[in-house]
C-alpha cells in the first residue's frame, strides 16, 4: 500500500469487515450484541477478545470450551473476573476450564452450541456482549473452528428479533 493516496486507503479500510470467525460481529437481539471469535483457539486469544470487546455499559457472556490441548486456563480467570458476567462452557475440557475460573463468575455447562447460545441469551442483559471465543480447539464437537463459528452464527441469526444492522 506504500505510495497509494491516503483517501483511497481510508475509503477501503473503512469498508473492510475483517475476516470470518475473528471477533466478527454477527448481529444483535434484545439489545445484546453477538460476536463470533471461533478462531480464538488458545487462552491468549480468548483473553484478548474479552478485553477488546468490553461493552461500554455492560459485560460479556463468554462461550468457551472444547479440546484444551493441555493449556493452562488460569490466565482466563482474571480476564473473566474483570470483563464477564458469566461463562457458558462446552466441550471435552469444560470441567478443566471451570476449575481454572472457579469463583470468578457464574459458570453454566452446555452440551451443544444450540444450548450454549440459549444459555448465553438467558444470562445476558441489555447492553451486554455474547462472545464465542473458545480458548480451545474444536475437534471434540465440530469439524473445525469454521464449523463451530458457522453453527454459532446460524443459531444467533435465527433468534427472534435478530438484526445484523
Amino acid at each position: 500500500i506504500a505510495g497509494l493516496p491516503m483517501q483511497l486507503m481510508l475509503k477501503h479500510v473503512s469498508t473492510f469487515k475483517g475476516l470470518p470467525h475473528r471477533c466478527e460481529y454477527v448481529g444483535a437481539c434484545a439489545g445484546i450484541a453477538f460476536y463470533n471469535d471461533s478462531k480464538g483457539t488458545n487462552v491468549g486469544a480468548a483473553v484478548a477478545a474479552l478485553q477488546g470487546l468490553q461493552p461500554e455499559n455492560g459485560k460479556v457472556v463468554l462461550i468457551a470450551g472444547g479440546e484444551g490441548k493441555g493449556a493452562d486456563f488460569a490466565p482466563l480467570a482474571d480476564a473473566v473476573r474483570a470483563h464477564a458476567r458469566a461463562v457458558v462452557l462446552i466441550g471435552r475440557d469444560s470441567a478443566v476450564i471451570a476449575d481454572a475460573i472457579s469463583g470468578a463468575v457464574d459458570v453454566v455447562f452446555a452440551v451443544s452450541m444450540a444450548s450454549a447460545v440459549d444459555a448465553a441469551l438467558e444470562l445476558a442483559e441489555t447492553g451486554d456482549v455474547v462472545l464465542l471465543s473458545p480458548a480451545c480447539a474444536s475437534f471434540d464437537m465440530f469439524r473445525d473452528f469454521e464449523d463451530r463459528g458457522e453453527q454459532f452464527t446460524r443459531l444467533v441469526s435465527a433468534l427472534e428479533g435478530f438484526t445484523n444492522a
